[in-house]
């Protein structure tokens, strides 16, 4: 009965460690969702007003967001950016089910399964500004005067 419980647990030792190291065996790449069967990458649209939204979808908080400014440092190039990000999410799955247990009996079991986190925000480049009318006129210089100097009464 002793050599069933450790090879029991020797099983469930090897099958977690299967599956974390199955987890971490596909690191998210940056590129096109859906390109190539990637399950992670961006996917994007120009909006009327100017500005874009960006979907990413990645395997951590840390990814989704680095792969969220690469492709709006691709969309605005060289200009600065406002991001407004409305959806940050990691989605969960609760599934139930029952388990039959090999020594006797089983039983009801619920198990959460998370899924791929999601980030979506708008994205809008700063253009940039001309210079107003004020701003154009050139400083006076030293030598002359900005207001021109009052009449002296005779």
């Amino acid at each position: 009965m002793r050599w069933r419980h450790q090879a029991a647990a020797r099983a469930c030792a090897l099958a977690a460690g299967v599956f974390a190291l199955s987890a971490c065996a596909t690191p998210a790449t940056y590129g096109p969702l859906g390109a190539d069967n990637q399950p992670f990458g961006y996917r994007d649209h120009p909006n009327a007003d100017g500005s874009h939204t960006i979907f990413i979808v990645a395997d951590s908080a840390p990814s989704a967001h680095a792969f969220w400014d690469q492709r709006a440092r691709e969309i605005c190039g060289d200009t600065a950016y406002q991001k407004n990000i409305f959806r940050a999410q990691r989605p969960v799955v609760s599934t139930t089910g029952y388990a039959v247990n090999p020594y006797g009996g089983g039983g009801s079991y619920q198990q959460d399964v998370y899924g791929s986190f999601v980030l979506e925000g708008y994205l809008r480049c700063e253009a940039v500004v001309p210079p107003t009318a004020s701003e154009s006129m050139p400083e006076p210089t030293s030598g002359q005067n900005s207001a021109p100097e009052p009449n002296p009464t005779p």
